[in-house]
Parts: C-alpha cells; sequence; structure tokens
C-alpha cells in the first residue's frame, strides 16, 4: 500500500478523482479519503448510502466519506472488516491544519502540495506547512509541487515560496502545471452527473500531463504505456 498526501488549499477533487480513476485504469486498487474540512465528496460521489460516514464504491474506485478524523475510519474500518492494507493506493485530500492534525496518524509515503497564488491559498498553505511542522519537529518536509489551475509570476513565487521556506521543507524536482480549458471543466462537471470518469474525453494536454503524473507514482510504468491504457480502456 502507497498512501499518498494530496495537500493544499485548492480545488482540487476533480484531479484528485481523475488520478484515482487512472491508477484504476492501471489495475491498481484505490481509496480515496476525503479529509477537506466541508467534506465536498460527499457531494460529488453519488451515493444511496445516507449514512453521516461510509465508505462507497464510484466508477470502480473507494471513497471514504464524511469521516472526521483518521480514528473514525479506522473504527469503521475494523467494524466493517476491511484490510486498509490491501488497497494498492491511498489518496488523501487534505485542505487545512485542523483536518491534517485529525488525519495525521495516517503516515504518508509520497506528498503533493497543490498551489494557486491567490493570497487566501497561500496563507491556507502556510498554515498547513506549519502544523506539519509543529507537529512533526524532526522529520523532513518532502513537497512535489503542483501548480494547479494557477498562473505563477515571479513575485507570486518567491513570496510563496519564502513563506513556506520557513519552516525548512525540501521540493523535489517533481513540477506539475496542471491547467484545465473550458473542454476539461466541461468533462468533469459531466462525469459528476453522468457517473462516468472518462480520462480519454479530457484535452490532449491534460491527459498527457497525467500520464507523467502517475507514471511517477506507478516508478514501474512509462507515459506512453499509460497513454495506451487509458485509450483502450472502455468506461
Amino acid at each position: 500500500m502507497q498512501v499518498i498526501g494530496m495537500y493544499g488549499y485548492v480545488d482540487k477533487y476533480d484531479f484528485v478523482i481523475a488520478t484515482a480513476r487512472t491508477l484504476n485504469i492501471m489495475n491498481k486498487s484505490v481509496l480515496v479519503i476525503d479529509a477537506t474540512a466541508d467534506k465536498k465528496y460527499k457531494y460529488i460521489i453519488p451515493s444511496i448510502d445516507k449514512s453521516d460516514y461510509y465508505i462507497t464504491q464510484y466508477c470502480d474506485i473507494d471513497f471514504a466519506l464524511g469521516f472526521d478524523s483518521y480514528s473514525d475510519l479506522e473504527n469503521y474500518l475494523k467494524e466493517k472488516n476491511i484490510d486498509i492494507n490491501l488497497y494498492s493506493y491511498v489518496l488523501i485530500d487534505v485542505e487545512n491544519a485542523d483536518m491534517y492534525t485529525k488525519f495525521k496518524e495516517l503516515n504518508v509515503d509520497k506528498a503533493y502540495m497543490y498551489i494557486d497564488t491567490n493570497v487566501l491559498s497561500v496563507a491556507k498553505n502556510e498554515e498547513l506547512v506549519s502544523k506539519m511542522r509543529e507537529e512533526n519537529p524532526e522529520k523532513e518536509l518532502v513537497f512535489s509541487k503542483i501548480l494547479y489551475r494557477a498562473y505563477l509570476s515571479r513575485a507570486a513565487t518567491n513570496y510563496l515560496e519564502e513563506k513556506i521556506d520557513n519552516y525548512a521543507v525540501k521540493w523535489t524536482e517533481e513540477v506539475y502545471d496542471i491547467s484545465t480549458d473550458e473542454q476539461d471543466v466541461m468533462v468533469n462537471i459531466d462525469s459528476q452527473f453522468s457517473g462516468i470518469i472518462d480520462i480519454r474525453k479530457h484535452t490532449k494536454t491534460y491527459i498527457l500531463y497525467m500520464c507523467e503524473f502517475i507514471s511517477k507514482l506507478l516508478g514501474d510504468e512509462s507515459p506512453k504505456d499509460i497513454l495506451k491504457e487509458i485509450k483502450r480502456r472502455k468506461n
């Protein structure tokens, strides 16, 4: 099991879901944990379960929805006799410092920081990284950078790095610039209402970035091979 931390004060659920779907296309079992403050995924992932919290399946992906903390999720898993270690990948979407604290027991193998350069996003990301440093004073904080729907001016870049680097953050060489045009936005909206996540309908640029991103996650598949699987897959 690989646990992937998707951190940052950005509405990134569409990309997280697309990531999960592409991993699933590559025959990986995936659990997505919604650790957003307002439980966004409960409004996006269709389910007939009306409980406050539950795990549901959507497009062959499991989603843990409505949980207030990782201990609550652990209790649920025990009650349902579900072994989290049997998943190939666990993706956790964390937006802010408070939710990080509530889910910090889940050990993350690889962390991504999703960055938007509006002032609110930068401030919230600084709070998040500050809390991570407070909770892990001796641990090296390593992130790969995802510039998500953001235009980074030199001033914005310098300001952001100055703020976050105060907490002894180390950035990997992986940097992704994930932009979405009108077609990508429409595909995301369609998937929410149709119940079908079809990566093939996205723009070529988006798909190629996704292939590169997933290739780095898997480590043993080239972007070209992932692209072939996406094109072959019938949703």
